[in-house]
């Protein structure tokens, strides 16, 4: 490293330049007397006061230095009136007689009481940046004359170094504080003390550091201590730090327990002729995750790249949320959150970051996958990740659910009901939703949310200009395939939303157990499309704003809960009198099922129902209020009379008969009691209409029956009249027939009494 060389190669030409008068200048010179001197030369150079309060004492033989009291440098204007720098005392001697063997021996430097007051005003300006001005003017005007003269004694002095040795370096009560009144923070080093072992040159040495950080701003403070082993080597330009650790204890509101203990581990290697630095070994301990790896740095000299790998050990997710003050931390399976681990490859550079190979281990579930950051100085960062999560049941990490007793829920639903009509509003992140530009999919083998478990799973994200989508996810789903999109779009300033999905070949009541944790109320293979648009910063302005369409068919199925055919054959056989039949399955069968319906500003109608099987077909017309949670549907049964299906033969006699079944309730009581709901507003309606309704195809019957009785009895006369005329004719016919014989046979006889 040129700098290093260029200050050992310096420090060597210093002393033996001034080693000869050395001992001339001390003996007959007081410095002390030339404090006002040098004080006035800083005055001219920096603008700043200089005040020399100790006494300035140098020695010769056999080590030239110099030992300082009591200095301090004034702050620049605006910045108070405490001193910008200032030490207590300093102390720096190098032995003579090695300087003529080309061997640099400097007894321990010894620096105690520094203390530097570093401050930003309000308009961004330091109290350093006058003397960076001064420096850099002063540099600069010397640079062009010496630049060649300093290059040429730097690389010819460093190959006249024998040897280095430094007693040690000793840093005691070091105080640094910085204030900055542009972001409002601040920060102190306070009791900073380091200290060295003997320093040689290819050869270890210990280093030690202790000191307190205090930052009012943030309310943390930390106790922090570090030791290691150094070296270096000025041939090759390498530098390394073996067994270097940090230990700090930390409190404070700034983070989130109350005490933090953090230990740092590392061997590092700077290979500066290379432009490289390794670290081979490299550890993180807290809150009782190890993390342990390795790193490399290449390049410098122009664009770093960072690569490395980190790993951790097995650790308690649980006990760290404990740690963190996650109270009531409940889930429905306890042994949950008791094992994680994670693996992973870093690539970095000042323009783009990945993470490769990543695994993650939670409990029995395994994350794999990568995720980059392409352009880290983008305005707006873009993250891709493509991961592959195994199988995960969600509902092992959610609250168990709440067993409630029947009558606390019977005291409560006035409450309930009370708490759905105010107004709940939806916070979302806006701003950090705005900033997005991220473009991966996340596959999963199975999962299984809300009793629900669904496989192969794969869900593409994308979010850019304030739009997040979730875009053609596809699932295996009960037999079945789910295809859906979704979207939130906070561009404007009222969030949209908007939903489409297809399921496809699915059984119904299979999922419907498995999401109500309750009897499926429908079966069968059926299809489901809907697409759903909303806009809303609240719950109830989003069920008010929902627009939309649904299609729905099922095949070979049933309504469960309750059975329409056994219903009115029930009540058949009380009308008239009759014994009533053996209850039947409580379910009603169907062939196929149908149904499509919009959505208008949250409520759904619907007018095309229709549920056909051998023995009924029903169909049904209404609305489902959203906003007002609330149902309002009246189904139409027709009996067919056929004697296929469910009891089909003894309602022959009802054939074309139809009922009204209204189904009117809020969805909580639908939810609670489906079939209850349906099986109330069919006997309110059933007794009469059914009485009336057979009453008048019995008329029709009786009437139909007098129609063909009169019919068959006009047939009856028709027939006679024309019976009797026949006779009639066929009489005359004889009594012709009788009258012809009988005149000829007159004839005859005449014919014979002229013979």
């Amino acid at each position: 490293m040129k700098f290093v060389k260029w200050l050992l190669g310096t420090v060597i030409a210093v002393f033996v330049l001034i080693g000869g008068g050395a001992a001339a200048l001390v003996y007959l010179v007081d410095w002390n007397d030339y404090k006002e001197t040098i004080q006035n030369q800083v005055k001219n150079q920096t603008g700043r006061d200089l005040l020399i309060a100790g006494d300035l004492s140098p020695s010769v033989f056999p080590w030239a230095g110099i030992s300082i009291g009591e200095i301090s440098l004034a702050n620049a204007d605006g910045y108070g009136d405490q001193p910008f720098a200032s030490i207590g005392s300093a102390d720096v001697k190098v032995k003579l007689l090695p300087l003529i063997r080309k061997e640099v021996s400097v007894r321990t430097v010894q620096l105690h009481g520094l203390r530097l007051d570093l401050q930003r005003n309000a308009e961004g300006a330091t109290n350093w940046d006058d003397l960076i001005t001064t420096t850099t003017t002063t540099s600069t005007t010397e640079a062009a004359s010496d630049d060649a003269e300093v290059t040429t004694e730097v690389e010819g002095s460093s190959a006249t170094i024998a040897a280095l040795a430094v007693g040690g370096v000793e840093i005691s009560d070091a105080n640094v504080s910085w204030n900055d009144a542009l972001t409002g923070t601040d920060a102190q080093l306070s009791s900073f003390d380091l200290t060295t072992g003997l320093i040689e040159l290819e050869k270890p040495f210990d280093l030690n550091v202790d000191f307190a950080f205090v930052s009012n701003s943030m309310d943390l403070a930390a106790d922090v201590k570090g030791s290691g082993e150094l070296m270096i080597d000025l041939e090759e330009q390498t530098y390394t730090i073996n067994g270097f650790t940090l230990d700090a204890n930390a409190n404070g509101s700034a983070l989130p327990v109350e005490e933090l203990a953090v230990q740092l581990g590392a061997d590092v290697v700077a290979r500066l002729g290379e432009n490289a630095i390794d670290v081979p070994a490299l550890s993180l301990s807290t809150l009782g995750v190890e993390l342990n790896g390795q790193a490399t740095v290449s390049a410098l000299d122009t664009e770093p790249v960072l690569q490395g790998q980190l790993s951790s050990n097995d650790f308690s997710p649980r006990q760290i949320m404990e740690a963190l003050g996650i109270e009531d931390l409940v889930t429905a399976d306890a042994d949950v959150l008791k094992k994680a681990n994670l693996s992973l490859s870093l690539n970095a550079s000042p323009v783009s970051a990945s993470l490769d190979d990543l695994t993650i281990t939670l409990d029995d579930t395994t994350i794999n996958g990568n995720a980059s950051v392409p352009s880290l100085d983008a305005a707006v960062p873009p993250v891709r990740f493509d991961l592959a999560v195994d199988a995960i049941d969600v509902d092992r990490y959610l609250p168990p659910p709440v067993d409630t007793p029947a009558e606390e829920q019977t005291e409560a639903a006035p409450a309930q009901a009370a708490t759905t009509t105010g107004d709940e509003p939806i916070e979302l992140p806006v701003d950090m939703i705005r900033l997005l530009d991220v473009d991966g999919v996340i596959r999963i083998g199975s999962v299984k949310v809300s009793n629900l478990t669904t496989s192969d799973i794969a869900i593409p994200i994308k979010a850019a200009a304030g739009k997040l989508g979730v875009e053609s996810v596809s699932a295996q789903l009960y037999e079945g395939k789910l295809d859906a999109s979704a979207s939130l779009d906070v561009s404007e300033e009222t969030p949209g939303y908007s939903v489409a999905m297809t399921l496809n070949g699915i059984q119904a009541e299979p999922l419907l157990v498995d999401l109500t944790q309750k009897d499926a109320f429908l079966s069968g293979k059926g299809e489901v499309v809907a697409t759903m648009t909303s806009l809303g910063s609240s719950v109830n302005a989003i069920k008010s704003a929902i627009n939309g369409k649904f299609n729905a068919a099922f095949i070979d199925g049933s309504v469960n809960g309750i059975n329409v055919g056994y219903q009115l054959r029930r009540a058949q056989a009380m009308l008239s009198g009759k014994e009533v039949p053996a209850a039947a399955t409580v379910k009603t069968d169907f062939s196929s099922l149908t149904m499509s319906g919009t959505l208008t500003e949250g409520v759904l109608s619907s007018d095309d129902l229709d549920l056909r099987s051998p023995l009924l077909r029903i169909g049904g017309m209404g609305t489902v209020d959203l906003p007002a949670e609330n149902v309002d549907y009246t189904l139409t049964t027709l009996v067919t009379g056929t004697t296929q299906g469910q009891g089909g033969a003894e309602l022959d006699s009802l054939k074309g008969v139809k009922l009204d079944i209204p189904i009117r309730g809020s969805f909580e009581e639908l939810a609670n009691d489906f079939a209850g709901v349906m099986l109330s507003g069919m006997r309110d309606n059933i007794a009469g209409n059914l009485k009336s309704q057979a009453q008048a195809i019995a008329d029709q019957k009786a009437e139909a029956l007098k129609a063909e009785a009169r019919e068959k009895a006009e047939a009856v006369e028709a027939q006679a009249k024309e019976a009797a005329k026949a006779k009639e004719e066929e009489l005359k016919q004889q009594a012709e027939e009788i009258k012809d014989e009988a005149l000829d046979q007159a004839k005859d006889k005449l014919r014979g009494l002229f013979k």
